[in-house]
């Protein structure tokens, strides 16, 4: 309920977005890879 827990908050979401973004380039490179070997 206090306010100073809101910029923490922001920044713990900025970097769950960061992580998000690269865990998805990651999948999707992934997902390029078992398309070229036709799996």
């Amino acid at each position: 309920m206090e306010m100073a827990v809101e910029p923490p908050k922001r920044r713990n979401l900025r970097t769950a977005l960061v992580l998000l973004t690269i865990a998805g380039a990651f999948f999707a490179g992934i997902m390029v890879k078992v398309a070229l070997f036709g799996l």
